[in-house]
């Protein structure tokens, strides 16, 4: 599925859903890697997620206790 953002200098932007690997908080706008590098995006990480069908997660201490990392 392709999505449409908005660059950092105000220009459309289009990415395939598909080839994203992270999304992260970048000040005030997000930074998503992708498979072909990076791009940071005006829109919140908020917005990104739900364009990309995902929930944020909660950062609370009782959902890292019970989500631990294996070691």
């Amino acid at each position: 599925m392709w999505i449409q953002l908005t660059d950092a200098n105000g220009q459309p932007l289009a990415m395939n859903t598909e080839h994203v690997v992270t999304v992260q908080a970048y000040g005030e706008r997000t930074k998503i890697t992708h498979v072909g590098g990076q791009s940071v995006v005006s829109e919140s990480v908020a917005l990104v997620l739900t364009a990309l069908g995902l929930l944020p997660l909660e950062q609370t201490a009782e959902h890292e206790q019970c989500h631990k990392l294996h070691s």
